[in-house]
């Protein structure tokens, strides 16, 4: 029984004369360093508690799927494979997956869609040993020059040649796989085979509540890590942990939301602290029944938040900033390419239950993309426009946005209005644009 298929086996003779290079070059002395470095990090108490209770639970996970006779030992080198390149590396992706609300339904359809089907069929037959050895650092370095070429339009040339490079290999690739199913169908049609397709997706279905239990940990540990400089009394923390656990348990967003209001209110009494928890279910109430806002005054908090969610610009959480100041912004979202790209983010202000000014700026940081940034700004601006007031930008600000003039309009009763502020002593002479929609 052959253990590693001949691209594992190229591949880890590779890893292994890099590795002799590196241990044994003088040249190579800074990266032996910075390799002692990173282990010195890894081997921190809390990582290695983590990676071990994780190769506990997925002992236990796999123990399980052997007595079901839906793993074998046959899959041990898989099981390694997939706890190094799945298991190991989503626990340094906490924060990202945090963020991504449909992670866990990906997870699972990530692994039945098509193109992994496709993925582990053609990795199924492999060429000859000397073939892969010779492919394995050409597609690397293909891989690295794509990279690289993606990160600047001034290297689109390159970037389709690449692009055009891989898709060849690849339809080289499917066609072999084709002849080989045709010519030695035995190979594909073992049982392995079907263990090998199942048992990696079974893996990360079995290693998604682990994943949660994690993300769960993490969040309040940081929680209850800000609570030490937001309330001074170790009582009040004590209770303030108690009522958080018990009040939002698996709410994540709750939790994260009311820790930050936390640290903006004066925790000096029980009371206080229990008007934090009462400030977060009297917001989440009327985020979920938002009252109705006279279209003269503004707009709807809730709504307004929304208004570009179609464009992939979304705010975060409507909170009051100072006493009758409420807010909310969205990330920053990157759109040029180049070492500094440029960036487009939404903001909305007004009171508790109106919104009374729209924001949208984009931050140029090389003019030499001032044409982009305003072909961004218009197309961003005109959504913005068409949700707010029912209505396209006018020609007049169309015009202003792309020759970069501050202009000011009133329509429909509010008032609109483009702001340009250059930087001064930019290296690049960078600037911002700011739509503004003001029912003040």
């Amino acid at each position: 029984m052959d253990i590693l298929n001949n691209r594992e086996i190229a591949i880890a003779l590779w890893l292994l004369a890099i590795s002799i290079y590196i241990f044994s070059s003088s040249k190579m002395a800074e990266v032996r360093n910075g390799f002692k470095g990173v282990l010195a990090a890894l081997f921190v108490r809390k990582i290695m508690t983590v990676l071990c209770l994780m190769v506990a639970y997925m002992a236990i996970v796999i123990c399980w799927l052997s007595e079901l006779e839906l793993w074998n030992f046959e899959q041990l080198k898989n099981t390694i494979f997939w706890c190094v390149s799945v298991g190991f590396m989503s626990l340094f992706k906490l924060e990202k997956i945090k963020k991504d609300k449909h992670f866990f339904k990906h997870s699972v359809l990530g692994n039945l869609k098509l193109l992994a089907i496709l993925q582990f069929v053609v990795g199924v037959y492999t060429f000859a040993l000397w073939i892969e050895v010779l492919l394995v650092p050409v597609l690397a370095l293909l891989g690295a020059m794509l990279t690289i070429a993606e990160t600047d339009k001034k290297h689109h040339q390159v970037k389709v040649v690449l692009e055009y490079c891989l898709s060849s290999f690849g339809i080289v690739l499917i066609v072999y796989t084709l002849y080989m199913l045709m010519s030695d169908f035995g190979e594909f049609g073992k049982e392995k085979t079907a263990y090998d397709f199942f048992v990696p997706p079974l893996l990360t279905l079995c290693y998604l509540p682990f994943v949660f239990f994690m993300l769960v940990y993490s969040t309040y540990e940081q929680v209850f890590v800000r609570l030490k400089f937001s309330i001074k009394s170790r009582l009040h923390r004590y209770a303030a942990k108690f009522y958080a656990f018990i009040l939002f348990n698996f709410r994540l967003s709750l939790l994260e939301r009311w820790s930050f209001q936390v640290a903006k209110a004066n925790i000096e009494s029980h009371s206080d602290l229990i008007d934090t928890f009462k400030y977060i279910f009297k917001v989440r109430h009327s985020e979920k029944n938002p009252k109705e806002v006279p279209k003269e005054q503004g707009w709807s908090p809730y709504k307004a938040k929304e208004f570009l969610v179609n464009e992939g610009v979304n705010t975060g959480f409507y909170n009051r900033s100072f006493e009758d100041e409420w807010f909310a912004s969205s990330p920053m979202k990157e759109f040029s390419d180049g070492i500094i790209p440029d960036k487009i983010a939404y903001y909305i202000e007004g009171s508790e239950d109106v919104v009374k000014v729209l924001k949208l700026r984009v931050y140029v940081n090389d003019a030499s993309r001032t044409d982009q940034a305003c072909e961004k700004l218009e197309a961003m601006a005109e959504a913005l426009s068409i949700s707010s007031l029912g209505l396209p930008l006018s020609d007049e600000m169309k015009s202003a946005i792309s020759g970069c003039n501050s202009y000011s309009e009133k329509v429909e009763g509010k008032t609109i209005a483009l702001v340009v502020k250059h930087w001064p002593s930019h290296e690049f002479n960078g600037f911002d644009l700011t739509i503004l929609i003001s029912s003040i």
